[in-house]
């Protein structure tokens, strides 16, 4: 297959699924307005961003050309070949996150349409530990930061466990397909401070009543406000309640 024009060089789209690793996909997708949407490579190449240098199997873009996610490798797994055969060829990259340079082996990078690192998510069976504003939180999913690299959200390990005015916060969240790390359970604001965080263990007790998630599949979303504390949850449940004329607590 000819190379691939993009703003970023050219690249050489799969032209051989032969290989028992290569999945079978379109190698170039695009976007309605004729754009490149996503190239899958014949071979992992590198590729130079404004944030380093990366190397990429897969590589999606936003409609304008820019690069939204960044793939190292991209295998089909499958009885010939498994997560353990891809993850001894994936490279690691060292990235600013918050204050520190953390050392991350990463499944997929994500990217804002302004070109910085949006989320880092990483391989199976890896984790980190992440300087947060609720102290050092460890990992297995990965990071999602701001431009400016102040967290953003993070998908806390189970049992993980973060003060609040309001008692302990217990966030976490199932996910079935651990693909991606944006929008996880604990979310910051640019100051630091948790917006929401998502729990299937942590109750709420408010007004004499207490609610709770429903299981694993319908956790409780808590939103946290000045001077106000939101839920929303199984069942259309959503409320807000006041806590200066309010009692709320977790447990």
């Amino acid at each position: 297959m000819d190379k691939v024009k993009t703003k970023y060089g050219e690249f050489t789209a799969c032209n051989d699924a032969s290989d028992l690793r290569k999945k079978y996909r379109c190698p170039v997708e695009y976007h309605l307005n004729g754009n490149i949407k996503s190239i899958y490579l014949q071979e992992p190449e590198e590729i130079s961003l404004p944030e380093g240098k990366f190397q990429a199997e897969l590589i999606t873009f936003y409609e304008d050309g820019n690069i939204k996610r960044l793939f190292p490798l991209y295998g089909q797994l499958s009885s010939y070949w498994s997560v353990e055969d891809e993850i001894v060829n994936a490279p690691g990259y060292v990235f600013t996150v918050g204050d520190e340079m953390i050392n991350i082996r990463p499944q997929c990078i994500y990217f804002y349409p302004s070109g910085k690192i949006r989320s880092i998510t990483l391989w199976p069976g890896d984790q980190i530990t992440v300087n947060t504003p609720k102290g050092p939180v460890a990992t297995k999913l990965g990071i999602e930061i701001y431009e400016d690299k102040k967290i953003r959200s993070i998908e806390p390990s189970f049992g993980t466990i973060f003060k609040t005015e309001y008692g302990d916060a217990k966030p976490f969240k199932v996910r079935k397909h651990m693909l991606h790390s944006e929008d996880a359970s604990a979310r910051f604001d640019e100051d630091g401070n948790l917006l929401s965080f998502t729990t299937f263990q942590t109750r709420v007790e408010a007004d004499g009543k207490i609610y709770k998630a429903g299981d694993y599949r319908s956790p409780l979303i808590i939103y946290l406000g000045k001077g106000s504390v939101g839920l929303r949850g199984a069942n259309d449940l959503n409320v807000w309640f006041d806590t200066q004329h309010t009692e709320v607590r977790f447990s």
